[in-house]
This record gives structure tokens, sequence and C-alpha cells, in this order.
């Protein structure tokens, strides 16, 4: 009877992980980039608000290894998600699409320089899904 339970629920959560995968990104799930940096969505609902969090391995960038809250919208159009980096006084946002395992994204860094100006850097990733 434990096992048929036990098999059970693993169908009901593929199911519920397929039909959160058909409206863009599945909950729970993680994400890592060519930087290593880590995406883990912890939760989706049914207009598409995705949350979760995002750690930094980036070389060259600040805030690395703490994982920081990411949220975020998953839309027919597109999908994008936010990160502010609250110790280094900036945020990313990305901006992209699901393509099976991959997300490939733009992001835009927004932060303050030494002068107190501020300033954007631009650039791209691709998430690649690891579970």
């Amino acid at each position: 009877m434990k096992k048929l339970l036990g098999l059970f629920l693993t169908a009901q959560f593929l199911l519920l992980s397929g039909e959160v995968l058909a409206q863009g990104l599945p909950a729970p799930s993680y994400w890592k980039n060519e930087r290593g940096s880590e995406l883990f969505v912890w939760s989706s609902n049914n207009n598409g608000s995705i949350q979760g969090t995002f750690t930094n391995h980036a070389q060259g960038f600040q805030c690395q290894g703490i994982p920081y809250p990411a949220s975020g919208a998953v839309k027919p159009t597109g999908l994008y998600f936010v990160v502010t980096f609250a110790q280094c006084n900036s945020f990313t946002r990305w901006v992209g699409r699901t393509n099976g395992s991959q997300m490939p994204t733009s992001w835009t860094l927004f932060y303050v320089d030494g002068k107190g100006q501020p300033k954007k850097l631009k650039g791209a990733d691709t998430f690649t899904r690891v579970w």
C-alpha cells in the first residue's frame, strides 16, 4: 500500500510540474547559467508570478555566494525576473523565454558607481535546467 501511495504522489507531482511547465517555468526547479550562478524557482501561481532565490557566482561581480530573493512573471510573450542585491546597492533584471531545459535571457544590471552616479551594464545568460 505504501508503494502504491508513493507512486500516486509521484505521479501527482509530475502532473503538477507539467502543468506549471506548460505555463512557463516549473516550480520547484533549479537552473544554472554558464557563469555558475543559480536560480531556484520555489513557487509559481496561476497568474504567472514566480518566486525563488538567485545566487550570484559570476566572476568580476560583487555580492557572490549569497542567495537573494528573486521574483518575476511568466507570460505568453516571455518571462522576467528581478533580483535586488541590497548589500551592493544594485539590482538586475533578466528577460527571456523558456525553451524546454534552456532559458536564454538578456540582463540589465542597475547600480551606482563610486561617484554616486546611476549606471547600467547589459549582458546575456543562458540558464540550463538542472532539475
